[in-house]
Parts: C-alpha cells; sequence; structure tokens
C-alpha cells in the first residue's frame, strides 16, 4: 500500500466504498431528506405524516386528522381515511405498513391510481420519519380489527412497555390488537424523534403547526384539522375548517375591503392538471403571493409561478393599452408593478408533478407554466371584459392603480439618475451652476451656453429640459 510524503496512505480502491442499506442512508444522511436536524427539520417530518392524511383527503376518504403534542416528547397523527393496507405486498412478502415505514420509494403514489393528485410523490416520507424516529407506533383500523407495529430507528420490533426507553426486541410482522366497526377505518402514527440525530434545542413550533394547519384548512375545503397541544398543563386545542377554499384564503392573507379580487378556475385542462387561483388587490404597497402543489407550499416557486407572472404581465399591459390606460409614449408595466398590494394564491393539482428535491420547496414540471399561462390569460380576459357594473369598476380601478405604480417607479428612477447626475458633477471639475438634461442620449442632447444668472432664468424657462441643458459663465466683466 503507497504512502504519501506525509505517510498517510492514499491508496482508493473498491473495498474503500461504503454501500448503504435501506433506512441506513437516511441516518447516514439525514439532511438530505429532511434539509436540517434543527427545528426545521423536526416540522418537516411532522409534515411528511400530516401530508400522507391530506393526501387521503385529496384522494375524498379523510374527514378529519387530529394532530397531538404529548408531554413526553411524542407526536400523534391520527386520520380516518382508508387506513394503511395491511394485506401483504408480492414482491417483498412483507404487510403494507411494514412496506411504506421501511422502504424507500414504496407507497401507492407512482401512478397506481391510488392517488390522482398527492403531495407525497416520491414514497419516502414516512420511512425518512420511522428512521429518524427512536420509537415509532402504527395503528391501522381496517377491516374491523385493529392493527399494530412498532419500529426502533427503522427496525420493527416489539417494545415491553411506553415510551422509547423500553425493552425492545426485533420482530417482523403485524398484529391484530382488538376490533372496530367495519365501517371505522384510519391510520395513527406516534412517534418520538430520535435525539441521537436531531439537536438538543430542537423542538416543534405550535404556531407554525397552527399555521400550517390552518392553510391546509384553506386548500382542502371541508377537512377538519384540530390541533391538540397536550405538553403543558394548561392544555390547548385548536380547530382549523373553511368551507370557502383559496378565495376565503385570500381574504385571511388581505383582511381589508381592497379595491377589486377574482378567482380563476381551469376548465379544459382539468384532466391533466386543475389550476385554481385568488387574486386581491388591496390599498397597500406590500404583495403577498402564496402558491401550492397538490397542498404542498411551494415558497421558492417554481413553473407554475414562472408561468402565472409572465402570463399576468402580459394581459395587463394589452389590457392596459386596449382601453388607453397606458399612452402611446409610455413604456410597459413590469411585473412589480401588477404585484404591488396584491395577495395572491396559486393552487395546482396534478399527477406525478416534479419537484426539486425531498423538501419540495420549488416546482420543475416543464408543462404547468405553459397550463397556468393559459389559464391566467383567459380568465383575465374575461374579468377585464365584463359587463357587470361592480366588476368593471373594479377592473378599472386596478388597472389605474398599476397604471399609476409604473408612472411612479418610472419617476422615481429618472429622479434617481438625475441626482446621480448632478452628484457626479459637483464632484468633478465641471461647473455647478449646470442646469442639466434628462435624457442620457447623447445622440439628441443639447448644450446652451449663455451669459451671466439672468440669461440663465428666461432659458431655463424656455427650454425643452428633455434634452437641452444650459450652462451659465461669467456675467458681465467689470470695469
Amino acid at each position: 500500500m503507497a504512502t504519501n510524503e506525509e505517510g498517510v496512505q492514499d491508496s482508493y480502491t473498491a473495498k474503500d466504498l461504503a454501500v448503504l442499506e435501506g433506512l441506513d442512508a437516511v441516518r447516514k444522511r439525514p439532511g438530505m431528506y429532511i434539509g436540517s436536524t434543527d427545528s426545521r427539520g423536526l416540522m418537516h417530518c411532522l409534515w411528511e405524516i400530516i401530508d400522507n392524511a391530506v393526501d387521503e383527503s385529496l384522494a375524498g376518504y379523510c374527514k378529519k386528522i387530529d394532530i397531538n403534542l404529548e408531554s413526553d416528547g411524542s407526536v400523534e397523527v391520527h386520520d380516518d381515511g382508508r387506513g394503511i393496507p395491511v394485506d401483504k405486498e408480492p414482491k417483498t412478502g412483507l404487510t403494507g405498513v411494514e412496506v411504506v415505514l421501511t422502504k424507500l420509494h414504496a407507497g401507492g403514489k407512482f401512478g397506481g391510481g391510488s392517488y390522482a393528485a398527492s403531495g407525497g410523490l416520491h414514497g419516502v416520507g414516512a420511512s425518512v420519519v420511522n428512521a429518524l424516529a427512536e420509537r415509532l407506533d402504527a395503528e391501522v383500523d381496517r377491516n374491523g380489527k385493529i392493527y399494530w407495529m412498532s419500529f426502533k430507528r427503522g427496525v420493527a420490533g416489539i417494545f415491553e412497555g411506553d415510551g422509547p426507553k423500553a425493552t425492545f426486541t426485533p420482530a417482523s410482522g403485524l398484529r391484530t390488537i382488538g376490533k372496530v366497526s367495519a365501517k371505522v377505518t384510519g391510520t395513527r402514527i406516534k412517534w418520538w424523534s430520535d435525539r441521537q440525530i436531531f439537536l438538543k434545542d430542537a423542538e416543534l413550533d405550535i404556531e407554525e403547526i397552527y399555521a400550517r394547519a390552518r392553510q391546509t384548512s384553506y386548500l382542502v375545503p371541508g377537512l377538519t384539522l384540530i390541533v391538540n397541544d397536550n405538553r403543558t398543563k394548561t392544555k390547548t386545542t385548536e380547530t382549523f375548517y373553511h368551507k370557502g377554499g383559496i378565495s376565503e384564503y385570500c381574504e385571511f392573507l388581505q383582511p381589508d375591503q381592497g379595491i377589486g379580487q377574482g378567482h380563476m378556475v381551469s376548465t379544459e385542462v382539468e384532466r391533466d392538471m386543475l389550476v385554481d387561483i385568488a387574486l386581491k388587490w388591496g390599498n397597500e404597497f406590500a404583495n403577498t403571493n402564496r402558491s401550492f402543489v397538490n397542498i404542498i407550499a411551494t415558497p421558492k416557486g417554481g413553473t407554475h409561478m414562472t408561468g402565472f407572472e409572465k402570463a399576468l404581465t402580459k394581459a395587463f399591459n394589452e389590457t392596459l393599452r386596449s382601453t388607453g390606460t397606458l399612452k402611446k409614449n409610455e413604456a410597459d408595466v413590469i411585473k412589480d408593478d401588477i404585484l404591488e398590494g396584491l395577495t395572491s394564491v396559486v393552487t395546482v393539482r396534478m399527477s406525478e408533478p416534479q419537484f426539486e428535491g425531498q423538501t419540495k420547496e420549488v416546482l420543475g414540471t416543464s408543462a404547468a407554466a405553459r397550463i397556468v399561462g393559459e389559464v391566467v390569460a383567459e380568465e383575465l380576459k374575461k374579468f377585464f371584459a365584463t359587463t357587470k357594473r361592480i366588476d368593471k369598476a373594479n377592473g378599472r380601478l386596478i388597472l389605474e392603480k398599476v397604471a399609476g405604480a409604473s408612472r411612479t417607479r418610472i419617476s422615481a428612477r429618472a429622479h434617481k439618475d438625475l441626482q446621480r447626475r448632478k452628484n457626479a458633477l459637483e464632484s468633478s471639475s465641471l461647473p455647478t451652476k449646470l442646469s442639466d438634461c434628462r435624457s442620457e442620449d447623447v445622440n439628441r442632447t443639447e448644450l446652451f451656453i449663455v451669459e451671466g444668472d439672468s440669461a440663465l432664468g428666461t432659458t431655463k424657462a424656455a427650454r425643452n429640459s428633455e434634452f437641452q441643458a444650459i450652462l451659465p459663465i461669467r456675467g458681465n466683466l467689470s470695469n
């Protein structure tokens, strides 16, 4: 074996390669699957389990989700969906519960027909949470029975007692622990996060959980989410349920009266992708934009937001020109002009979306840009061409607000550029009395040299300040 000058072995052969099997890869590199091992990663584990329950709701089977935070450090998510399958999977010979919770890239969301649109796509969410849990208990109500199975850091087995510190014996297989009505179905996942993986100060933020639950209740009308915080003596319970969908979500995000709002729903493209967009312009300057794909928030946008913003800008410019709100000599409005004071919620539901990574913060499906763009263009055209008196008045106010924002931006930039030129002149050897012009095109600008300040006053009043500059010199010489 060769060594370098420092005496360090520098061989690199096949035996130096490490192959991580199953969930070992998750425990070795957790950041790849949950982003980090701080509070953000801990919250991401919770979202993975909640999103599985939400997917059952999107499929039409789940009406209620309970989220329980317990004083012993455990978290439980209970849904009344169909329940994880308990029969054996043919290839592995394992029950559906064990496959879902121990095998990466295993689940019912790979085009098998179980879910038309879902947030879980990679089949790693539940198994990642299991791998990073000191203990995880899974209970399934199905076929009139209660099925139960436990895991320790991803390994199936039996705990002789409560909590993660109880004696554990590895053992595969699903056990029946009781009976329920044949009409009762659902899944309960309870786990204790592994503190060997997560930082000591990592904790679940109840306000963030409330915000996520509230957001989900708007995005899935009719779904009830109940959050029980039992970690302290003053136990709290919050219930989230909304019928109004994303239009009501816009009202929540921007509670002021506003100057106009609209709702867009795709029709022609519904077989491939459902696009649902709510818009509301207010009198404020800040904008609030939220986007989702199959209920999964995409804070960094993606192709659906690219299509939305591009179509929004194009539609507004065409309407502003056709209505005469923008004059021929005025520049087109830009995205920032339209987004000023806008609160928007863009939701897309589709099968097999392509995200960038397991954290799913960016949508990468290229077709989404075109489809969302078509929906925005068509629905905005209808909105601005409406004959309804209220909608027509609101449309006019929105157009005037956007045009005004554009003029203000252009005027502010021109003033800023002028100040820069003045500062540059003052710091140079050029005369400070120069009355500069606004244009920077040297092919059309003119400089008038006049004698004295008195000539400067009359010439300045008569000039075109766009392209004519004036420079006074000396004045009358002393006798």
